[in-house]
């Protein structure tokens, strides 16, 4: 294999690994927060979810930096709220400490996490305040976080491909979401369908 053919795969991996990890916190998230999909598939889940963060971050600094910001920034506004998103923490967080990860790049990792902590806050008062609906959807799909890979991008702090990453996490997130979404739409659809039957029947 050429280097460029390497160069490739190594970048769809990444993109890939982001999609994964996005929709792997998503199904998570929505499993214990929800009741949307199982929580025994959750369970198995995060493991898998914890080892691809922990192996795109030992080998790539700029995934590292990303991905723990995010972390950083939802430990920040206290949004670890289930056991396996904390187990998950400890782990994560540990890993970061003996492993030495000193390769993190420091400016955009405190930049990214303050605009993830944006990010957080503002999706709280959407969801609890009557704004604009421009405003609801910026700060419902990361728009701080997006704008800022964005900046760190054009100022050439981070290469373009992670922009591209964050964005296939995001929108493997949302996809689950939206799964979700549908899941439930479905379940009470049949059960609706199930409780008129004896009164059509009758």
């Amino acid at each position: 294999m050429g280097p460029l053919y390497c160069a490739l795969i190594s970048q769809i991996a990444i993109i890939l690994a982001f999609a994964i990890i996005g929709a792997g916190l998503k199904y998570i998230d929505d499993a214990f927060d929800e009741d949307r999909f199982s929580k025994k598939k959750a369970i198995s889940i995060a493991p898998i979810i914890v080892l691809i963060w922990i192996c795109l971050s030992l080998f790539d600094s700029v995934s590292a930096t990303i991905l723990f910001s995010i972390l950083f920034a939802v430990l920040l506004t206290g949004k670890i709220d289930n056991l396996i998103f904390k187990v998950s923490t400890i782990a994560l967080i540990s890993i970061l400490f003996l492993t030495q990860m000193l390769n993190l790049l420091w400016i955009p990792l405190v930049f990214l996490t303050l605009m993830g902590v944006a990010d957080e806050k503002g999706n709280d008062y959407v969801d609890n305040h009557a704004t604009l609906k421009l405003v609801e959807f910026l700060f419902s799909y990361r728009f701080c976080m997006k704008m800022g890979l964005l900046s760190l991008c054009i100022l050439t702090l981070l290469p373009w491909l992670y922009l591209l990453a964050f964005l296939a996490h995001d929108g493997a997130y949302e996809s689950v979401r939206m799964l979700g979404k549908i899941s439930v739409a479905h379940q009470r659809k049949k059960k609706h369908t199930i409780a008129i039957s004896p009164t059509v029947n009758e």
